[in-house]
C-alpha cells in the first residue's frame, strides 16, 4: 500500500509541476524553464539526503555507466511536457503521458530490459492500453 501512496503523490506532483513549468516557460522560455526546474530539483533532494543523513548515494560506483545518464532523460521530459501543456493543456498532456508511460513499459517489461525478468505479455494488458486511447480521444472532443 505504502507504494501505491507513493506513485500517486508522484503522480500528482508531477501534474503541479507541469503546470507551474508551463507557466516557467511562457515568463523565460522552455529549455531555462528545465534547467530551472532540474536544477531546484537538485538542490532539493540533496538537502534531502542530507537531511536524513543518507550515505548510500556513496554507492553510485555500482551502477553500470549508461545508466547514470538517466537523469539526463529529465530534460527532455520537461521540454515535452512544458511544450504539451501549452498545445494541448493539463488533461489531454497528463493523459498521454500516462499512455505513454505504460505502453513504453510494458515494452520493457516484455522485452527484459534493465534487469527486469521478461514477461509474458496477455492480450487484455494490450486492450486495456487500447481503451485509454479511446478514452483520450474523447478527451480531445
Amino acid at each position: 500500500m505504502k507504494g501505491v501512496i507513493y506513485a500517486c503523490l508522484g503522480g500528482a506532483f508531477l501534474t503541479l509541476q507541469g503546470a507551474a513549468n508551463a507557466t516557467i516557460g511562457e515568463s523565460i522560455g522552455t529549455w531555462q524553464a528545465a534547467a530551472l526546474t532540474q536544477g531546484t530539483g537538485f538542490v532539493a533532494a540533496l538537502l534531502l539526503v542530507w537531511l536524513v543523513r543518507d550515505k548510500s548515494w556513496k554507492n553510485f560506483r555500482r551502477v553500470k555507466p549508461a545508466y547514470l545518464f538517466g537523469g539526463a532523460f529529465a530534460a527532455f521530459i520537461l521540454f515535452s511536457n512544458i511544450t504539451a501543456f501549452h498545445l494541448n493543456g493539463a488533461a489531454l498532456t497528463v493523459s498521454a503521458v500516462l499512455i505513454s508511460q505504460i505502453t513504453v513499459t510494458l515494452i520493457l517489461e516484455k522485452i527484459g530490459w534493465f534487469g527486469s525478468v521478461p514477461l509474458r505479455l496477455r492480450t487484455s494488458q494490450w486492450v486495456g492500453v487500447g481503451l485509454m486511447v479511446i478514452g483520450i480521444l474523447f478527451l480531445t472532443q
